[in-house]
This record gives C-alpha cells, structure tokens and sequence, in this order.
C-alpha cells in the first residue's frame, strides 16, 4: 500500500431510522427520519432471509425500519441497507478497521503486491 494514499475501507453508515414510502420491483424507496432524505433499497438488502426477495414479504409503505447507509451511485441515488447482519456491523470506519474483519483486511491490503 501507497503510504500517501487514503485507506478505502468497506464500511456502513451509523444505523438510522426511515419509513418505507413505495415499493418497486427492484426494492423500496424509504425517506430517513432525522434528514428526510430519500434514497433505496435493493431487494437484496431488504433482509437476511431469502424470502424477503419476494415482494409479498416487504414491509408495508409507512413501516419504520432501522437502515445503514451502503454509499451513493454515479447518478446520486443513495442505497441503504436493512440486512440485521449488515445492522449488527461496526458503526464507524475506524470501529470496522479495529475489528477482526477490518485488521485482516488491512493485512491483506498491506501485501497484496499491487498495492504498492
């Protein structure tokens, strides 16, 4: 690794609360409660279960569900998920990058050979 460059960790956003307001058949558009800001939810990331791929399973437009921010898209859209694994992760960058999974991938971004 470029000691001058910034570390790029794959990490969550503090966990917040939203409220679906419409389904699609890629996901859910949800508005955050604190900021009211608008952004998605792939059906991948609706829940851990396999079933909740199926819209039948998706929490009705007005549930209040707790959301991590995943990142925004080229075009804006911000994603988020509501995976309770993904909720159960470490909440800020440098919490992730002192757990196991954050030390073993700084391990191996230390001798991957590209990276230097």
């Amino acid at each position: 690794m470029k000691k001058t460059e910034k570390i790029e960790a794959p990490w969550l956003g503090p966990i917040e609360w939203c409220t679906v307001i419409g389904h699609h058949p890629w996901g859910l558009d949800v508005r955050t409660d604190d900021s009211d800001i608008i952004g998605v939810i792939d059906l991948r990331f609706i829940g851990d279960d396999i079933l909740c791929i199926n819209p039948e399973n998706w929490p009705p437009v007005g549930a209040r569900l707790k959301v991590r921010r995943q990142g925004t898209t080229p075009n804006g859209q911000i994603r988020y998920t509501a995976r309770e694994s993904e909720l159960a992760l470490p909440a800020t960058e440098q919490e992730w990058l002192d757990s196991p999974a954050g030390k073993a991938w700084l391990a191996d971004q230390n001798n991957d050979p590209e990276s230097a």
